[in-house]
């Protein structure tokens, strides 16, 4: 019985954060919109203060909900190692995420509404689809590309990785949780070609936090990836610099080649950070055996 109940408080605290989660994008939505500001043309401005907005009302939750018992979010900071290993992941990544949309680039040659699902993700990946890039102004590009790249992405590691994958860990083995959050952060991309990587990301993500017990490790590979996946590439095209239009394709085109090469030793720095893991918790468990030997050799002598 008690283990029903633990299960369903579980449950009952992931979908209140996912709720609050949500309902704050609408909250700030609806702001926007009663003051009569365009999310297209100030998606930069929208972004960041819903984000920021995010991060303090989760940092909130989890010091509430760690009140009296272990610490819901992981914050030790990671080594150099891990950071550049993490770095490495988050290359590695985008060529995994890159194989993934050349293969629905080629299934979508055959079916039309894979094809169809592919321009719809082409339009929202690209903020000016639906809008002229004069009518941006160039304060709210730079917003965009800050939000992006640190606050959305701090915002997403704590709801997802710190909350949810931490409450599914409390009871779950630490592959489900990690699947569990994933599913949960794929679906909230939208049910678009997006969910997959998206599905594939948070799955890595939610194990290299485990594995480092550090949202900082997750953080720089998720910050990593929306900087060299979008964020750049983006700011290039804005033309706050110029019309940088021929580099920004030529830069894509060689990131797509080096994010290829990344995953063999994206691959290999995650082995290695589940190794450094490993050795870690032997190392625990060790100095755990040794203290409980010495309590029982001196519980001993007193007896004697």
């Amino acid at each position: 019985m008690k283990n029903a109940v633990d299960y369903l408080g579980i449950v009952f605290r992931v979908t209140i954060a996912v709720f609050l989660f949500v309902l704050i994008q609408y909250f700030v939505i609806s702001v926007f919109g009663f003051l009569h500001i365009d999310t297209k043309i100030y998606e930069g401005l929208f972004t960041l203060t819903y984000s920021i907005i995010t991060i303090a009302a989760f940092t909130l939750y989890s010091l509430v909900i760690s009140y009296k018992r272990e610490p819901l979010i992981e914050l030790s900071k990671p080594s150099l190692l891990i950071s550049v290993a993490s770095i490495v992941i988050a290359f590695g990544l985008l060529g995994i995420v890159d194989l993934y949309l050349e293969a629905a680039y080629i299934i979508a040659e055959k079916l039309q509404p894979v094809a169809q699902v592919l321009e719809e993700y082409s339009d929202r990946m690209d903020r000016f689809s639906d809008v002229e890039v004069s009518v941006v102004p160039y304060w709210d590009t730079i917003l965009d590309f800050i939000s992006t790249v640190f606050t959305v992405t701090l915002a997403e590691e704590l709801v997802f990785r710190g909350v949810i994958f931490g409450e599914f860990k409390s009871r779950f083995h630490p592959v489900v949780s990690a699947l569990l959050s994933a599913v949960i952060f794929g679906l909230l991309h939208g049910l678009s070609i997006h969910i997959g990587y998206a599905l594939i990301c948070g799955f890595a993500l939610a194990l290299i936090y485990h594995f480092t017990e550090s949202i900082w490790a997750s953080y720089i590979v998720h910050a990593v990836f929306n900087l060299i996946g979008s964020s750049l590439f983006m700011l290039l095209d804005s033309g706050i610099f110029g019309d940088l239009s021929n580099a920004a394709s030529a830069c894509a085109y060689h990131a797509f080649f080096f994010e290829l090469f990344c995953i063999i030793p994206g691959i290999v720095s995650f082995i290695l950070l589940y190794m450094i893991y490993k050795e870690r918790k032997k190392n625990e468990k060790d100095e755990l055996n040794d203290q409980n030997g010495s309590d029982v050799k001196t519980q001993e002598e007193v007896t004697v």
